[in-house]
Formats: structure tokens, sequence, C-alpha cells
């Protein structure tokens, strides 16, 4: 009988551990997701701030990539996708209300794995960080950061209509 009560409790206090380590497991899921949900709404306002401002004034009907380019000259939101023509048209919509919005179709300019493949032709880079589209004193650019061989984090900025070299920042 004194064994029978002592095998329960012991059932007892085993469930109640698990239901606590999945109550626990559950909380940190909760908060990650918490957490990249909030650490994202940044990036989601600045979406709907350069959609808002292209609204009726560009021709956006499926809107794809929305890049973020924070140059010398200001800060310019970039967002590629189709027009009502089916044609990729590529808007650069500046942070700031007085700057001009420019559109391109994506096909007048050099696409970002060309970009990609120049620097890695011309850089032999240990690793491609990111590429941006931008905007650096009415140029339409990529701009491609990377990693070299001594570990320095390097910009290699490309004209985006040429795909020539535009400038470039080393060994930061």
């Amino acid at each position: 009988m004194r064994v029978d009560i002592l095998r329960n409790r012991n059932q007892r206090s085993y469930w109640k551990w698990i239901w606590i380590s999945i109550a626990a497991v559950i909380v940190v899921v909760a908060g990650f997701f918490i957490f990249f949900y909030s650490a994202q709404k940044p990036i989601r306002t600045d979406k709907e701030t350069a959609l808002a401002r292209i609204d009726g004034k560009v021709d956006l009907k499926e809107q794809k990539d929305f890049y973020l380019y924070n140059g010398a000259n200001g800060v310019y939101y970039v967002l590629t996708g189709k027009n009502s023509k089916g044609k990729n048209i590529i808007a650069w919509v500046p942070k700031s209300k007085k700057g001009t919005v420019v559109v391109k179709y994506a096909a007048d300019g050099i696409s970002k794995e060309d970009a990609i493949a120049k620097v890695k032709q011309e850089k032999n880079p240990v690793e491609i960080l990111n590429v941006t589209l931008g905007m650096d004193k009415g140029v339409p650019i990529w701009e491609v950061s990377y990693l070299d061989k001594a570990n320095n984090l390097n910009y290699y900025d490309l004209d985006f209509e040429t795909g020539e070299w535009y400038r470039a920042i080393e060994n930061l």
C-alpha cells in the first residue's frame, strides 16, 4: 500500500515537471516571435510610408522587394515590383518629402545577380554580406557590402544603369 502511494506521488510529480517544461518552451518560443515581430516594425513602417508616398503617382501594382538605403546624401526607400503592364519597375523614394521619386524599368539597369558577379570578379570577396539598391547624388546604384580576406568590411557601389564602378569604401 505504501509503495502504491509513493509510486502515485512520483507519477504526479513527473507529469507536473513535464507540463512545466512544456509551458516554459511555449513561453520562450512566444517571446522569440514577439521579439522578432517587434524588431521588424520599423522596416514595415518605412515600407508603408514609401508605398503611401507613391500611391496614385507610380504605377506599382505588384510590390516585390523593399530596400532601405541609408547613404551620405540621405535615406531612400526602394521598391521593386510590376506595373499594370506586367513590366518590372523600381521606384527610389526619398525619405525627405523634398526629394524626387525616381522610377525606372528594371531592364534599364543591371540585376542584383549581375552586381554580385561584378564584385566577385573585381574584388574576390570572402563573403557577400548585403546587396541593396540606393541613390547617391541622383545616381541609382547597387551597393554591395562584403568581407575581404583580411576580414575587413568593404562597400562597392555600382551604377545601376551601366554596371560600372561608382564608388568604393574599403578596409573598415
